[in-house]
């Protein structure tokens, strides 16, 4: 099978046409194409498809949509699986040849190994090859707007390259009159393309064509003019005098000819300078940054000035990095290598003046013969380098406004410049942004300064200060120095010292070596709005930081405060959230001088800070929250905490709430536990209770389940007792995720007695109705109906609809424990219908399982599995519960139609999901239904194996209806294993003796 996508998407198998029509296919298809041999996953297709806002069941019509052009591609062929599942995702896996991209690309690769070997001929032969493949614009025809804004320009540009290559290379080798034609045409679409002008001017020049070659100018000057208001390029404009002039030397691949030296340059010998600092020799790491920067400093690879900047933050080794750089490459700038120190984060930043009169000076100008004015300097400089090959670095840049002045004007020198702000606005600028270094690096260099056998002596302390050093160049280098400085010291004395951080910093100085002088640098360089932020990020303990919470503890109401402090290097970069906001953190040594900062600052504003910041963050996970069906036996919101929304910026939460709450739910555990520090105990509760909906994994029930404690400790020492009975509920429906059913029985109790007496109405139904529940786990399903229907009553009287429901649902099962099939199910109807008119999907579902097991005790086959169909369609991102109970259903239906190995295969795929998520209740749930198929299949001695190692573990549990379950699973077996042993005595003996099926009441399935 082939495909195409540089053009309109087209398949083939062999001669025939693959038809892929439905406009949500086409997407899908293309996105997997664009991704090819890669992983795309789930969430990013469901985000192609539905752009603004996800449907109800956007995961099981993403399924429903690859499955029907599985079945378009795969058309009867059984043995071609052309889009693949993997863990997380789909992919198609496709060779070279089978994909137009993917071979456009393989040619283009070699071309730039041709180039590099020398062979014009060669790569020029590969480009037309690879230009061939593209039949128009890239995936036209495919509505998709993420596809047409991110991918289809990428596409183009990679096309351009190669076409403007192409020519560049026609011209090299004489083709000019064969390409007018071509060039002709492509002018006339792509107008603004001004380097297809040049190259028809070029190639018209040289056909004898100078009238023609005007004219095009002439055309394209005029369309940027009249729709555009622009003027050509400096580059086309010194083609077209070259034009006019009729310029014998208009011969190069590019077509511009190479200027006389100025007079003003020639008017004094030149000097060649030799000023690079000599290179480090324990200089590590770093080595693809220098491979970019050594590429981009290559003065016959471009027709304009090479320009690297390399920016960082304070002590990262960007000054070590330029010099390294500019001694590999100092052979291609024979003319000579400037170097000066610009003192951008100084007290006083040299003026380009100054700096121009040095540097003229150092290119064999005697001082009397340097202009005094700005404009004069710059011109004469520039004219000095005028078609020399000199290399310049602009050492510690404090911004662009100070190194523009000193750019030299033409494409044979090259610039590096090393700032600690970012430089991105610098037309024409190959960016370097040096990060900290590699584990390794930091030994290595370590090993550099101080002795490998010292460093290796001491490995795991070494690796500690590597760790306190946040890997950053400068501090190891400190700590390099003082252990070097004392050879007798022992590492580990060294590291210990580090880990305190409120000495950490005052550790790193030595000589005139002092980080905490650097990092002063860059603070006292920002304005002060911006300063007010960075100490304030210091009370963050060093999380990770989005641009609001920047804008929430400055309190200034300034939007670009993160933008500033991210120019200045003073934010690292960290990736993209799950709701792909950009998210950045300080460096550790940056935290710790931050919260140096922060404790001397006044206490009210900082605390007025953290309590603005806590309320916003609430404001949002509350917003968020609301959007989101409850957890079951969640308790209703508190209303003693009233966090306005902002205004400005709401739209991030309400597109993905859930991935919102996902993305900020380490903030919210940290500022809950700092609101519990603070004595905030009320906000501290409703943080812990909106988190409580993302229980996903053991680790995170275990942390909600100490936070809960946190909460409660500090809600009963300031007074409240109802609060922290709260946290108590929401701890026993932790623990009941965990499957300890004993242990949340005995805290739900207490509950249940602390809300009678504290008249907590709204409170007391869930904990009752919760209660019940237990109680028919446990088989006590004649006190759990009492109590539901107790339940029942109190949630009526509070006119508690949400309350009713999750009653009515512990009726239902108490019911159903009874064997009380038609009450229960009748009653199980009311849930659903409650559930569904409050619009609580996770309730909905569980429901919907509930009736599906109802149905397959009374052998209806066919409602139990659309109903459990239907409960996996309403599963939302991230709630593997409700992925999990459908599975075991599906798995019990297919046991009961003879299905053993989808049952086992099912089943085992909802007890792993159990088991990952740390339930062990469920997981022996599920446990107990493959071993009932096992038994079904004949192999009795797979369900005591599977059954007989957690039967103890199930007491301890106080899961006592597994329990029960998995006693009958076991007595089962042993009878057929004992009729086994029988027939082989009696010489009766078959391997695969058919076995009885329990007793359809003997499964209760997980509710």
């Amino acid at each position: 099978m082939r495909f195409a996508i540089l053009g309109p998407l087209d398949v083939r198998r062999g001669n025939r046409t693959i038809m892929v029509n439905a406009e949500k296919q086409r997407v899908i298809l293309a996105t997997l194409l664009l991704s090819a041999n890669r992983v795309v996953l789930a969430d990013d297709l469901m985000e192609r498809l539905w752009e603004q806002r996800l449907p109800r069941y956007a995961r099981a019509s993403l399924q429903t949509h690859l499955a029907r052009l599985r079945r378009t591609l795969e058309d009867g062929d059984d043995d071609v699986e052309v889009i693949r599942t993997s863990p997380g995702g789909y992919l198609i896996e496709v060779a070279p040849e089978q994909l137009d991209l993917l071979r456009f690309r393989g040619l283009t690769e070699q071309a730039t190994h041709a180039e590099r070997a020398g062979d014009a001929a060669g790569e020029l032969g590969l480009l037309r090859e690879a230009l061939s493949l593209w039949r128009g614009t890239a995936l036209a025809g495919i509505r998709s707007d993420v596809i047409l804004r991110d991918e289809v320009p990428q596409l183009t540009e990679e096309w351009f390259r190669c076409l403007h290559r192409r020519f560049d290379l026609e011209l090299l080798l004489g083709n000019h009159d064969e390409i007018v034609a071509e060039l002709r045409s492509l002018v006339r679409r792509y107008p603004l393309r001004e380097r297809l002008c040049g190259q028809l001017m070029i190639a018209l020049f040289r056909c004898g064509q100078q009238v023609e070659a005007l004219k095009a100018y002439a055309s394209v000057s005029a369309v940027l003019r009249h729709d555009y208001g622009l003027d050509v390029g400096d580059e086309l404009e010194r083609l077209q005098h070259a034009v006019l002039t009729g310029d014998p030397e208009l011969v190069s691949v590019n077509g511009y000819r190479k200027g006389n030296r100025e007079a003003g340059g020639a008017a004094s010998p030149w000097t060649t300078p030799r000023q690079l600092p000599v290179s480090a020799g324990d200089f590590v790491g770093r080595t693809e940054l220098l491979k970019r920067a050594d590429a981009a400093l290559d003065p016959g690879q471009s027709d304009t000035m090479a320009i690297v900047t390399m920016t960082g933050p304070a002590g990262v080794g960007k000054t070590a990095t330029a010099i390294q750089v500019a001694h590999q490459v100092q052979d291609r700038f024979p003319d000579g290598q400037l170097y000066v120190k610009l003192q951008g984060v100084g007290e006083h930043p040299r003026t380009s003046t100054e700096v121009l009169g040095e540097l003229l000076e150092a290119t064999g100008l005697s001082p009397g013969a340097i202009p005094e004015g700005h404009e004069q300097r710059a011109a004469l400089f520039r004219s000095r380098l005028a078609d020399r090959r000199v290399l310049l670095i602009l050492d510690d840049a404090a911004d662009i406004e100070q190194v523009r002045p000193l750019l030299p004007g033409t494409p044979g020198c090259a610039v590096v410049i090393t700032s600690r702000r970012l430089l991105s606005a610098l037309p024409g600028a190959v960016p370097v942004r040096l990060g900290n270094l590699s584990e390794q690096e930091s030994l290595d260099l370590l090993e550099a300064l101080v002795g490998s056998r010292r460093i290796r002596q001491e490995a795991q302390p070494a690796a500690r200060i590597a760790a306190a050093c946040g890997h950053l160049p400068l501090a190891l280098r400190i700590v390099g120095a003082r252990l070097a400085a004392q050879p007798l010291a022992r590492v580990a004395t060294f590291a210990q010292r580090l880990q305190d951080g409120h000495r950490r910093l005052d550790e790193l100085r030595i000589s005139g070596l002092d980080l905490r002088r650097s990092l002063e640098r860059s603070y006292v360089a920002l304005d002060p709005p911006a300063r007010t932020a960075f100490r304030r990020l210091g009370l963050l303990s060093g999380a990770e930081i989005t641009p609001w919470t920047v804008a929430a503890l400055a309190g200034a109401g300034d939007e670009h405060l993160a933008d500033r402090l991210i120019e200045h290097n003073l934010l690292e970069p960290v990736g993209l959230n799950t709701i792909h906001d950009p998210t950045y953190r300080l460096h550790p040594l940056s935290a710790l001088y931050a919260a140096d900062l922060a404790k001397q600052d006044d206490p009210i504003s900082t605390g007025a800070a953290l309590r603005r910041y806590t309320d916003s963050l609430l404001a949002y996970a509350e917003r968020a929250s609301r959007q989101l069906p409850r957890a079951i036996g969640q308790l209703p919101p508190d209303g003693a905490v009233v966090a306005s929304v902002p205004l400005n910026d709401v739209a991030r939460v309400d597109v993905r709430p859930w991935r919102w709450l996902a993305a900020e739910r380490d903030h919210l555990k940290d500022m809950a536990l700092h609101c519990c520090r603070q004595g905030w105990h009320e906000r501290a509760a409703r943080i812990t209770e909106v988190i409580s909906q993302l229980a996903s994994h053991e680790d995170a029930l275990e942390m909600l389940g100490l936070l809960c404690v946190r909460v409660r400790d500090s809600a009963w020492a300031n007074g409240d007792q109802r609060t922290g009975w709260r946290a108590e509920h929401h701890r026993a429906m932790l623990l009941l995720r965990q499957g300890r059913v004993e242990a949340a029985r005995k805290i739900i109790a207490k509950c249940v007695t602390a809300f009678q007496q504290l008249d907590a109405a709204r409170e007391l139904p869930y904990s009752t109705a919760v209660l019940a529940a237990v109680n028919v786990m446990q088989l006590r399903a004649k006190e759990g109906l009492a109590l539901a229907e107790h339940a029942y009553q109190l949630a009526r009287s509070a006119s508690d609809p949400y309350a009713e429901a999750l009653a009515l649902g512990a009726v239902g099962d108490a019911l159903l424990g009874l064997r009380r099939k038609s009450e229960a199910r009748n009653t199980l109807v009311r849930v659903l219908r409650l559930a569904r008119e409050l619009g609580e999907t996770r309730l909905e579902a569980v429901t919907l399982n509930r009736m599906g097991w109802s149905s397959l005790r009374v052998g209806d086959l066919r409602a139990a599995p659309r109903m459990a169909e239907e409960a996996r369609g309403l599963t939302g991102i991230g709630d593997r519960y409700g992925k999990a109970r459908p599975l075991a259903l599906l798995g019990a239906v297919a046991l009961e139609q003879g299905r053993h190995g989808e049952a086992i295969q099912l089943a085992e795929e909802s007890r792993r999901t159990f088991a990952r998520l740390g339930d062990a209740c469920g997981e022996a749930e599920v446990a107990c239904l493959q071993g009932e198929i096992h038994l079904s299949a004949g192999r009795p001695r797979d369900a005591v194996a599977l059954l007989v190692p957690g039967m103890s573990r199930l007491d301890e549990l106080g899961a006592y209806r597994v329990r029960d379950r998995a006693t009958r699973v076991l007595a089962e077996a042993d009878t057929v294993l004992g009729e086994q042993r029988q027939r082989k005595r009696d010489g009766r003996w078959t391997e695969g003796a058919t076995v009885r099926s329990l007793n359809r009441d003997g499964r209760s399935g997980a509710a």
